[in-house]
């Protein structure tokens, strides 16, 4: 983690650039940053793990894997700085951690739409884990044809002096929402297109994938009997 971060600070750093000793000074609160946030996902993700655990018992839902897979990171310091210059925020431990929610982000890939509000709903009954903010995207997809279950929760963190109290965005995907919407970025901003047309096609796209959905959670239903 610290060599990319290195890697990060040298794209931003130039001789000319006459914030370098800035850059340098950040590099340093980065990597103090990175102990709280890396912790923190490592706790949350653990609590998920053993939500998948319990609900994939036959004593409880029965269907394994319900939670398909779990991917997580740190923004780099570019990232935060750069975000945080967009909202006219000098870059600080404090600061950083009052104003950015998505520095600690994991991402939880399920298999169906209603594994998502299950494993929320049981994480939400965790009484060490405080759910801040919820926008759901799945229910009120984006004008794009987005969907995704955004959490923001906050969890506190044991270290050998002092109890953190850090701030964790959790998005929730299905299998077929994460294919959709790693294509279409890569599709939409990688390649720098904006064409009407384009947009048009992935929104149905991502109409279509969602009615696909649908109709597997149907037929799952029914092979399960419920």
């Amino acid at each position: 983690m610290t060599e990319y971060a290195t890697g990060e600070l040298i794209k931003l750093v130039s001789d000319s650039d006459p914030k370098s000793n800035f850059y340098i000074g950040a590099l340093e609160t980065y990597r103090a940053l990175i102990i709280y946030y890396q912790s923190a996902i490592d706790e949350v993700e653990t609590k998920l793990k053993i939500i998948d655990r319990e609900l994939s018992s036959p004593a409880n839902i029965g269907r394994s894997n319900m939670i398909h897979q779990i991917q997580s990171r740190v923004k780099t310091l570019k990232s935060i700085i750069l975000k945080l210059d967009r909202k006219g925020l000098p870059f600080s431990r404090g600061i950083v951690s009052k104003e950015l929610s998505d520095v600690a982000g994991i991402r939880v890939i399920c298999a169906y739409v209603d594994d998502i509000y299950m494993v929320l709903e049981s994480l939400s009954h965790q009484t060490d884990i405080k759910i801040l903010e919820v926008k759901d995207y799945i229910k009120n997809p984006k004008p794009s044809g987005y969907r995704s279950l955004h959490v923001i929760v906050e969890i506190p963190v044991f270290f050998f002096k002092e109890t953190k109290n850090i701030k964790v965005e959790i998005q929730f995907r299905t299998i077929a929402m994460d294919y959709w919407a790693s294509l279409e970025h890569g599709l939409r901003y990688k390649q720098g297109v904006t064409d009407e047309s384009l947009s048009k096609r992935l929104g149905e796209t991502a109409e279509l994938i969602s009615n696909m959905e649908k109709e597997m959670l149907e037929i799952r239903n029914g092979i399960e009997g419920i």
